[in-house]
């Protein structure tokens, strides 16, 4: 792999890191669940929180061509 394609990965990460953070955060006080009711010893709440977040934020990352979904697809069975 070419070494700007590695600093681009390196970009989007950072990125998604901040913006993940965030949108875990704007979930848990969205009123949409029970905070309460998840043990504050287990990672679960934090779980669903940042799955959710990264579900609401696929569009902001994925590439925006159509033609790249085929390569994206395949991707998930590696």
């Amino acid at each position: 792999m070419h070494p700007i394609h590695i600093e681009k990965i390196n970009d989007i990460v950072n990125s998604m890191t901040a913006s993940i953070k965030t949108e875990a955060q704007r979930l848990a006080k969205s009123g949409a669940i029970d905070l309460e009711s998840y043990d504050p010893e287990e990672y679960t709440l934090a779980k669903i929180l940042v799955t959710a977040a990264m579900r609401n934020l696929t569009d902001d990352y994925a590439p925006l061509n159509k033609r790249y979904f085929e390569d994206l697809e395949n991707l998930k069975y590696f």
